[in-house]
This record gives C-alpha cells, sequence and structure tokens, in this order.
C-alpha cells in the first residue's frame, strides 16, 4: 500500500466501522515499505528511508539498494534538501559556481538552495558537487535549512574534538539542544568524518518531523499473526507500538485471543511485548490448540507517535505436533581445574516436565525448569567428556520426546564482564547494560557530577525481564545545580563487576552520560467514558507522562445550557487508575447530558525534579448519554492477604461455588507462577455460621511452600461472579511460609563411628534434645544400631556417632508427636516421618 497523506488517513479513520470482519494470517502494512533491498521491514533505518522515499526526497543505486553505508555527496544532499523544503528549483537564478555544470541534473537544486543562501561553496568559485558530505557540513545544511537555533532547556554539546572557534561548532550545539544528533562516541562528534547515507535519511527524516511539514510519519499497522508452537503466537507490528495503550482503565488487555468452537481453552493469556516495541508475544497458561481469532481493536491501541494502530481480526491455527527438541548442554567454567557444578540444556520451546536426565549414564533428578531451559547441579570431572540424555521431554501440549541426546559443552570463560551502554532514562535514572549476566545480579557503581566528591549514585536495580539491565537512580540533590543539563560519570571500581562464575574486571571502568532536566508541562493525549448497566458512569483524562494529582485540583463545569455546577453534582470522586491516567467516577444520579470540564492550571503535575510541571489549562467535554445494550463482562477483586498457612480472597461480590469460572477450583489461583494443586482445600468464609460467597480462604497444603517468601506473587484468573463476569487479572504479593517437611535423603559413612545423614534441606536440632525416639537405625541382619551421640554441621547435615559406621545399612524415620519433635528445619517444619533410607 502506498503512503498516503494526512488528508488520506483521516477519511479512512472517519469511514471505518468499529467492527472489522476481515481476517488475515500476514495482513498488509499500513506504512509503506521502502523497495530498497537492503533495508527491510525490521531494519532500523527503515521509517526514515520509508518516509523520504514516498515523498520522491531520495533515490536508491542502480543495483536496487539504498546503500545504507554509503557516503552521499554534495549534489545528491542538495536534492534531498530542495526536495524535502519544497524549493522553485525550475526558476532559481543559476548559482555563481564555475564546477556547477548547469546541464547535469543536480544543478537545479543547488541554484535554489544558493539562492535562499543555505549551501556555501568550496572557496575559489567551486562547490564540489561529487564531493563527499561531512558531517560539519551536513549539520550547517539543516540548521539553516530549517532556520533552527540553540534550544534553551535542552541538552548541552560537550564534544571534545568540536573547537569552539570551528565554523561547524554552533550548528553541531543547535542540532544537539533538539535532541536531532549524536556522537561517533560518548565525547567525539567527528565533524571532518563523512556523513553515511543511513545517518543523512535519519536526521533529515527526524528534523523534518519536528520542524517541517513535508514528511508525516506513518501508524502502524499488524504485520503477522504467528503461530510460534503450543502455547505462544506472535504478533508483529510494522512500527513500535505504546505499551500503555494494550490496557485499558482496568488494567485488562485490550488486544484480544477469542477461540473458535471446538478449539481448546487456552486458559489465561499473558502479553508480553518487545523492548522494540513491534513484537507482542501471547503465552497460554495452558496451550493453543485449534482456530483462534486475534483482535486488535478500532481507535485504541496507538503507536509510540500517537497514531491508532489499524484494527483487524486475524484468524490463525494452531496444531502443535512438535516434541520439544534438545538443542544444547552446556555448562560454562572458569577453569578446568574448578570442575563442573551446573549442566543448562535449552530446547527449542518451553518444557511443562522431564522424567529423567541422565549423564554418561549416571541419573540426574529433579532438574529445574524455567520455560525452554532446564538446569542441574551436578559434581564432574571438567577434564572428560561427557554424553547428556533426556528422557521424556514434554511440552504444553503433551507432545513427548522420549530419548535424546547431546554432547555436553564445556565453555570455558576467563572474560571479564564489561559495561556496553549507558543511556539516560529520565531526569536522576540511567540505564546501565553490560554483556553477560552478573553474579547475585549485583552492580556496583558510583557516580560523580560536577566539582561534587560524593558518590551521587543511589541505588542499582536490576531489570526483572533483562538481567542484562539495570537503571540506576542518581541522588536528585546533587543535579542541575548550574543548568538543565549535567555529564554524569559512572564507574564500576576494580574487580567490582563480577559475572557468575567470579570473572571480573582487571581495571576501573568509566562512561559518562548526560542527563537532563525535565522543563516540558504534561500534556492531555486522551479523554474516554466508561460505562455501567448502559450509562456512563465515569470518564478518563490521560497524559503523556506520570502525572500526580495536586491536593488542591481544582475544576469547572457546566451543562449544555451553560449552566454552573458544583462539581460533586457531577464528580464524586476523582481517583488515578496508573501513573498517567486519572479516572473521574460521575455522581450516581447525575443527568444523562453533555458535560463541558475545564481543569484548571496546575490540576496535575508531572514526577520531575523539584520544582515539578504544572499541567496547563485544559478543556473538554463529555457526552454523559445512554448506550445501546452495554454489558459489563469483568470486576475488579477488592483485595487478598495471607495469615499463616491461609490466604483469604475478598471478591467484593457473589462469585460461582461450581462450574465455569467458581472460585473453589485450584486451577484459578497461582503463587510465584505455580497453580495451587488439586488437593488444595478452599472454601467460601462464614460470617456467624452463615456462608459469605464473596469471600474465600485457602489453606495451602503440606509440601507445597518450598522456601519462605515476603513477597510471594499471588494471581486470581478466571473466577466468575453470579451474572457471569469474570475478574480482572489480579495479581498482588503475599507472604508464604516454607511447609515442606525436610525429608532424608541419604546416609553415609563419613568416619569409622561416623554416620552422615543428608536431608533434602538444613536441619537444626534444639541444644540437649533427645532424638532417638526420631530415628532409627539397622543393620544388615535387621537388628537395631543405637547411637551415642549427634549433631548437625554447618551444612544442615546431621552426624550420627556409633561404635561401628561400616555396620550401618539403613535409616528409618519415626512417627513422632509434632510437639515432641527435635529434627526440624529453619521453618519449624518436623521431618518427615516414615521414609527408609538404605545405605
Amino acid at each position: 500500500m502506498a503512503y498516503q497523506s494526512k488528508k488520506y488517513n483521516k477519511f479512512i479513520a472517519s469511514t471505518m466501522t468499529a467492527a472489522i470482519v476481515a481476517s488475515a494470517v500476514a495482513p498488509a502494512a499500513g506504512f509503506a515499505a521502502s523497495d530498497f533491498k537492503d533495508v527491510p521491514s525490521d531494519n532500523f533505518y527503515f521509517d526514515y528511508v520509508s518516509a523520504l522515499a514516498n515523498a520522491k526526497i531520495i533515490d536508491g543505486r542502480p543495483d536496487g539498494s539504498f546503500d545504507l553505508g554509503g557516503k552521499i555527496n554534495r549534489a545528491e544532499a542538495s536534492k534531498m534538501v530542495a526536495n524535502i523544503l519544497k524549493l522553485d528549483t525550475k526558476k532559481a537564478p543559476v548559482a555563481d559556481f564555475s564546477d556547477v555544470d548547469q546541464t547535469k541534473w543536480y544543478a537545479e537544486f543547488i541554484n535554489a538552495l544558493y539562492s535562499k543562501e543555505l549551501i556555501n561553496g568550496k572557496g575559489q568559485g567551486k562547490f564540489d558537487p561529487n564531493g563527499t558530505l561531512t558531517r560539519g557540513e551536513f549539520a550547517k545544511m539543516v540548521v539553516e535549512a530549517y532556520n533552527l537555533s540553540l534550544k534553551a532547556d535542552g541538552p548541552v554539546a560537550k564534544f571534545k574534538d568540536v573547537d569552539g572557534d570551528k565554523w561547524y561548532a554552533d550548528y553541531v550545539k543547535i542540532l544537539f539542544s533538539h535532541g536531532l544528533v549524536t556522537g561517533t562516541t560518548e565525547t567525539t562528534f567527528s565533524p571532518d568524518a563523512q556523513i553515511k547515507r543511513a545517518d543523512f535519511a535519519k536526521l533529515l527524516t527526524e528534523t523534518d518531523w519536528e520542524k517541517g511539514t513535508t514528511l508525516e510519519k506513518g501508524h502502524a499497522s499488524v504485520e503477522s499473526v504467528t503461530p510460534v508452537n503450543g502455547k505462544t503466537i506472535e504478533v508483529k507490528f510494522t512500527k513500535a507500538v505504546d505499551a500503555d495503550t494494550l490496557k485499558n482503565a482496568l488494567n485488562a488487555d485490550v488486544i484480544k485471543v477469542v477461540a473458535s468452537a471446538g478449539s481448546k481453552d487456552a486458559g489465561t493469556i499473558t502479553q508480553t511485548l518487545s523492548a522494540d516495541g513491534k513484537t507482542l508475544t501471547l503465552k497460554a497458561a495452558n496451550f493453543f490448540k485449534g482456530e483462534y481469532t486475534v483482535q486488535v481493536p478500532f481507535e485504541i491501541v496507538k503507536d509510540v507517535d500517537g497514531k491508532f494502530v489499524s484494527p483487524i481480526n486475524s484468524k490463525v491455527t494452531v496444531n502443535d505436533l512438535k516434541a520439544p527438541v534438545l538443542s544444547t548442554a552446556t555448562t560454562t567454567i572458569k577453569d578446568t581445574k574448578d570442575g563442573i557444578k551446573k549442566v543448562t540444556l535449552t530446547f527449542d520451546e518451553e518444557v511443562s516436565s522431564i522424567e529423567l536426565v541422565k549423564i554418561n549414564g549416571t541419573n540426574i533428578d529433579n532438574p529445574v525448569i524455567e520455560g525452554n531451559k532446564a538446569t542441574i547441579e551436578v559434581d564432574l570431572d571438567a577434564t572428560k567428556t561427557y554424553d547428556v540424555t533426556v528422557v521424556k521431554a514434554t511440552d504444553a501440549a503433551g507432545n513427548v520426546k522420549d530419548i535424546q541426546s547431546a554432547a555436553l559443552n564445556v565453555v570455558v570463560d576467563n572474560t571479564a564482564p564489561s559495561i556496553v551502554n549507558v543511556e539516560a532514562m529520565g531526569e536522576n535514572q540511567v540505564k546501565v547494560t553490560v554483556d553477560e549476566e552478573l553474579k547475585d545480579n549485583a552492580l556496583t557503581i558510583t557516580g560523580k557530577v560536577g566539582s561534587f566528591t560524593d558518590n551521587i549514585v543511589q541505588k542499582a536495580e536490576v531489570n526483572a525481564a533483562n538481567h542484562k539491565e539495570y537503571t540506576v537512580t542518581l541522588k536528585s540533590d546533587f543535579l542541575f545545580k548550574s543548568g538543565n543539563s549535567d555529564t554524569v560519570t559512572l564507574t564500576v571500581a576494580k574487580d567490582k563487576l563480577s559475572d557468575e562464575i567470579g570473572n571480573t574486571n582487571a581495571a576501573d571502568i568509566s562512561k559518562t552520560v548526560v542527563v537532563t532536566k525535565d522543563t516540558a508541562a504534561p500534556t492531555v493525549v486522551d479523554v474516554a467514558t466508561s460505562s455501567t448497566d448502559g450509562k456512563v458512569t465515569s470518564f478518563t483524562v490521560t497524559y503523556n507522562e506520570e502525572i500526580t494529582v495536586s491536593p488542591n485540583a481544582k475544576m469547572a463545569v457546566t451543562n449544555s445550557k451553560g449552566e454552573i455546577k458544583a462539581q460533586d453534582q457531577v464528580v464524586r470522586e476523582i481517583t488515578k487508575v496508573n501513573a498517567k491516567t486519572v479516572v473521574f467516577k460521575l455522581a450516581d444520579n447525575v443527568a444523562a447530558d453533555k458535560y463541558s470540564f475545564e481543569l484548571a492550571e496546575g490540576f496535575v503535575k508531572d514526577n520531575a525534579l523539584s520544582p515539578s510541571n504544572n499541567s496547563a489549562k485544559y478543556a473538554f467535554t463529555v457526552d454523559v448519554s445512554e448506550a445501546s445494550n452495554p454489558v459489563e463482562t469483568t470486576f475488579a477483586i477488592s483485595k487478598a492477604e495471607s495469615t499463616g498457612e491461609v490466604i483469604t480472597v475478598e471478591f467484593g461480590e457473589k462469585v460461582k461455588a461450581t462450574g465455569t469460572g467458581n472460585a473453589l477450583n485450584p486451577e484459578a489461583y497461582e503463587v510465584n507462577g505455580v497453580k495451587l494443586p488439586a488437593n488444595t482445600v478452599i472454601e467460601f468464609a462464614k460470617n456467624n455460621n452463615v456462608i459469605d460467597q464473596t469471600k474465600v480462604m485457602i489453606t495451602l497444603p503440606a509440601g507445597f511452600v518450598k522456601t519462605t517468601d515476603a513477597k510471594a506473587v499471588f494471581t486470581v484468573n478466571g473466577v466468575q461472579t453470579l451474572d457471569n463476569k469474570e475478574n480482572v487479572p489480579y495479581t498482588n504479593t503475599i507472604k508464604v511460609t516454607d511447609n515442606t517437611a525436610p525429608e532424608a535423603q541419604s546416609i553415609a559413612i563419613t568416619e569409622l563411628d561416623k554416620v552422615t545423614v543428608t536431608y533434602s534441606e538444613a536441619i537444626k536440632i534444639a541444644t540437649h534434645a533427645d532424638i532417638s525416639d526420631e530415628i532409627s537405625l539397622f543393620n544388615s541382619k535387621g537388628e537395631a544400631v543405637s547411637f551415642k551421640e549427634f549433631k548437625v554441621n554447618e551444612e544442615g547435615k546431621l552426624i550420627l556417632t556409633v561404635d561401628n559406621a561400616s555396620s550401618v545399612v539403613k535409616l528409618v524415620t519415626n512417627t513422632v508427636d509434632a510437639a515432641q519433635a527435635d529434627i526440624k528445619d529453619a521453618a519449624e517444619n518436623v521431618q518427615k516421618a516414615g521414609l527408609t533410607v538404605n545405605k
């Protein structure tokens, strides 16, 4: 589809209907791709080159490429700039350059630019049309073409190679203050270097988008909808989309996946947007099987430029018959003398279970599975070779690979981690990217600014979704003391950057980054209404950045007759639904009408460092009218909290006790991503022996919680009210306590008179305790072997002292009254009784 004008886009938007019934697996892109073979749609420069090509500003090479890395000569640059400025190239007087042949194709463009005093020659009456354009020359050309001036509150250029006395210095500073150029490194601009065609296209396009009128940013559309496997469907967009628009005011996903008749219920579907904003991954809690329709709604989802993503209903068929395949078996060590302690198995898809792993014939139990990876703890000689065999690897769809093997790849890594990028993320936050995951996800880093000697780093936190990224928060008291931008030097001291196996940096690592003060006021980007039972009951106002409602926020309200209304006559409550959106709940008895609202200056303020920026006065109308047969389909859970092993969920409405969506179904609940087992006891609460169907009590079964977690992630999905409303996906953190009994797993003769008992976890025993009733030892004849003493070592293992340790062949754990038991774990769980452990 060709690139369309603004008028065309407006016409299309006004004539579309909300119900789009066409289906497609790979819908066409709404923003035309260039025809250059070296600029595919996923290329970083695609949007810039496409915008210029579709506006007939640029041409490619004879071989059909754009030649992104190629140089651009002064004649080609002249044509592009003259065209984007829409200069009259036919009537321009002849430029006074002796080397510009007026019969050549480029003459008219050079004439037009010269007549507007936008270009100069190279001296001695020459223009040098075939000479390459430098970065300094192009900076001058763009600044003068768009009449740009220094942006007072913009970032300050501090390039070491841009001498203030040079002719290009001011042009570079001006472009940098508008955020239109970066350096070739953090400290150099390379003004005399030849500019690449790709960089030329990017700078020219971004400048026109901000200051010109020729180019228009295209809007995003769905490029493809593809099943990856039984768990995953990928939706690819032609441009990055705004993550905030993928959720509605109730924090529910706006892009829906609807199963056709006969297709499997995929369960809760989580949606994850990629870092570049172009890929949305839909992951099923169960799995996909059959036909599904992915629905992108009309005028809701927006791209990062604020334009609506084209709506579509795209049908996709999923029939995953492929079992998970073991791709690699790897281990990374610092030195072979350290041995192998952990092996990572990587599959081509997510794995739900593995029955057994064998290494050179030795059974390895309990692999830890996370997504498409499984890890096993081992203790192997790193100088030897090993074959890893995986038995019955099963995916979510039930596909099983019975047996598969791979040679263990031993990687010796003695290279220290390093910092690959630092990037300002806000006034006092910087994103630091390292080239590998760090030990304990810990980044020890300091920061300096100006003449201050204090460390200005407040904290460094790892990105939960990408452990190679850290958010470094700076102490705001030290920033912007002499302007609206600061250059911060971040330093990691020698040996403080450590990877998982102990490689550390041999010298200090320092990086500089420019942080800029936020001086722009928050602006309204959207006003939307919400209805209940056919009537508008609230509306939301969304801003372009995170905001706080001022305590004394003032608002004026008038009806359609111009009558002034008291605020509480129309709006009963003002709250925030997320960081950028304010919810206005209408009074219960407000009359149907069109109301005009005016939010006073400073109604909200942004979260900029002091002083924050107040919003400007903003006026809009809201139509509080009756809708035709709206149906409320969701409800929000009030709260969830825990006491001991019991979780209490308050739904706020009566919920089902049986059938689809019943609140007593353990499948509706997860703790730290694990569904509650089928034997979980879930009951409605009682109030004076009367069942309260708005509240359930969940008793976690013994053995479910392996480790005490003060902030366990608790989720509820799929519970329905009596009138079939389904709960908005609910997530909260609660405290759960280890309720898994320690189990005796092995016994070993460690000294002539010592038997060591290893448990599933570290145990403890009170001083002067008597454990003879809890542990029994036997010899090969079945005769009891008594122990004289016991102790628990530093590893939490039980050491028993006997006359002759070699005679012990079996251990039995005995049942005793829990109150009298002495063998416990740190959470006071008594050891599991009735176990027999043979030597």
